[in-house]
């Protein structure tokens, strides 16, 4: 870890985070994760996103309604500027 490790700035339902590449953040329902989302088509533990060594990653932790980039549901998808994923449904869910 250490230099030229970009932040990630994250953008959910009009609030904004910037993730520390040192640490791994999860997404879901449940009140004790890092980012809440409450959406009944989003899982307790939906997912996490963390930075893998070479970019920021979101993993999919076997969702109910699934994980999705461009329409396509991913399981894990390297995610930068510009990356819209959507949790629990392909075209309107949380992202």
């Amino acid at each position: 870890m250490g230099h030229g490790v970009p932040e990630l700035v994250l953008e959910l339902n009009g609030r904004t985070w910037t993730l520390d590449p040192s640490r791994s953040y999860t997404l879901g329902r449940d009140p004790q994760g890092d980012l809440v989302i409450d959406d009944a088509r989003v899982s307790w533990r939906h997912a996490t996103v963390s930075w893998g060594g070479r970019s920021w990653v979101i993993e999919d932790h076997g969702s109910t309604n699934g994980t999705f980039v461009q329409g396509q549901r991913v399981h894990q998808v390297e995610i930068g500027p510009g990356s819209a994923v959507h949790l629990g449904n392909a075209t309107d869910g949380r992202g």
